[in-house]
């Protein structure tokens, strides 16, 4: 009896202090968020530890571009300059970022004077219960400062994750919304929107061979992404 309360013991104590774990692919090091962050509305753009430095290292660059990636991790994993085959894109990545911190930190985008700005964000948003309304705003935001400043805003599509991901369930229904929303603002606003799930999901799943983690992508989830930038830049004469 004595041994059933400590392992009972022991897996409420567990479960109470963390409630997920997940990989930051830019360090490898084992990222754990507590129970009190992931209550809807309490996480915050500054507790992501890279903000701050990258931001500032992003602030400190004299470079320009014609074209900046805007993101989380999943864009700041990628070298563009291999992938899309030019020297004239930045990646404006930040692993962990939610779109308050892409917005807030958008004047490291228009510093660059680019011509064109893809933008995907969302996904920490939903994992970290960020109130959607404040999510899609925030991507609104984004893409409507950018056209103010003279820059193209193309908004790519949420991607889903798959079904191995710890929170699959909960996320890719509001991914599906998300990016219908998204979808039919860039209709009436005449901005260009690149479905990317089109070419990596299915049924509402990151299809298992684009993916080693069930969120992030691998080369070959790179390698489509690429192809259809390549071939928008093409047809946009960028």
């Amino acid at each position: 009896m004595k041994k059933y309360y400590v392992y009972a013991g022991l897996f409420v104590l567990a479960s109470t202090v963390f409630v997920f774990i997940f990989l930051n692919m830019n360090d490898r090091r084992i990222t754990r968020v507590s129970t009190a962050e992931i209550a809807e509305g309490s996480y915050t753009y500054d507790m992501n530890p890279l903000y701050k430095s990258e931001t500032e290292r992003f602030m400190a660059s004299e470079e320009k571009a014609d074209i900046v990636m805007l993101g989380n991790s999943i864009t700041s994993q990628a070298d563009w300059s291999v992938l899309l085959n030019r020297n004239d894109v930045l990646n404006r990545g930040i692993s962990g970022d939610i779109t308050e911190g892409m917005l807030r930190r958008l004047e490291s985008v228009i510093k660059v004077k680019p011509s064109m700005c893809f933008l995907m964000g969302g996904i920490n948003d939903i994992t970290r219960r960020v109130p959607y309304e404040d999510t899609l705003s925030n991507l609104k935001t984004i893409a409507e400062i950018l056209k103010t400043n003279g820059i193209t805003p193309v908004i790519q599509s949420v991607l889903y994750t798959e079904n191995r991901f710890f929170s699959s369930e909960y996320n890719n229904p509001i991914v599906k919304k998300l990016n219908e929303d998204l979808m039919e603002f860039c209709s009436e606003n005449k901005i260009d929107f690149l479905d990317l799930n089109r070419f990596m999901s299915k049924d509402n799943s990151l299809k298992a061979e684009y993916t080693d983690d069930g969120l992030h992508l691998n080369a070959k989830g790179y390698e489509v992404w690429s192809k259809v930038l390549n071939s928008y830049l093409k047809l946009s004469g960028i």
